[in-house]
């Protein structure tokens, strides 16, 4: 019965210090990066990386980071023709890309990072995670979601694939 009694008040020890919490609110340093602006489909995306990752190389950019995508609406807010995103990688702040991509800064000094692990097409159920702790934590966002791709989905397997949801956010 102690050993019990024990066991569930170091459970509830735990989730009272957040332990084991899947979203966490971060300080984020500012980074430059180089992107490829996209509108449209989502369907794009892998052409969309192709096509980044050719001019990103041939210019001679130096990555300082994982590739990711910045999504300014989604498909329940804004028709499919009418979806604007990114695709891009942080690079050294004397890097100067050129035509077809640009050079933006990421500069939200708070986030909130989740870690979504499976195929592509599930991210969803951890936006709603990531939204409901932000929203019950007296946190809301502050700029577009940024999701930083882990793994190559060429060569892990699409349950194993791990995204990064990085949300910015400021006190409600």
């Amino acid at each position: 019965m102690k050993k019990t009694a024990f066991s569930i008040l170091a459970i509830l020890a735990c989730v009272s210090f957040g332990f084991g919490q899947d979203v966490q609110i971060k300080d984020q340093a500012a980074f430059s990066y180089a992107y490829l602006d996209c509108v449209g489909s989502f369907q794009q995306i892998p052409a969309k990386i192709m096509e980044f990752m050719g001019a990103f190389f041939k210019q001679g950019l130096r990555p300082s980071g994982s590739l990711f995508g910045i999504y300014f609406n989604a498909p329940d807010q804004v028709p499919e023709a009418e979806l604007k995103w990114l695709i891009g990688m942080p690079i050294h702040a004397g890097d100067a890309p050129a035509e077809p991509l640009k050079k933006g800064e990421f500069n939200h000094p708070k986030v909130a990072v989740c870690l979504h692990i499976g195929p592509f097409d599930k991210v969803g159920e951890t936006y709603v995670k990531l939204m409901a702790f932000i929203d019950q934590n007296g946190w809301k966002p502050a700029g577009p979601v940024l999701e930083k791709y882990l793994d190559n989905p060429q060569m892990t397997a699409p349950e194993k694939l791990r995204t990064e949801l990085v949300l910015p956010v400021e006190k409600k």
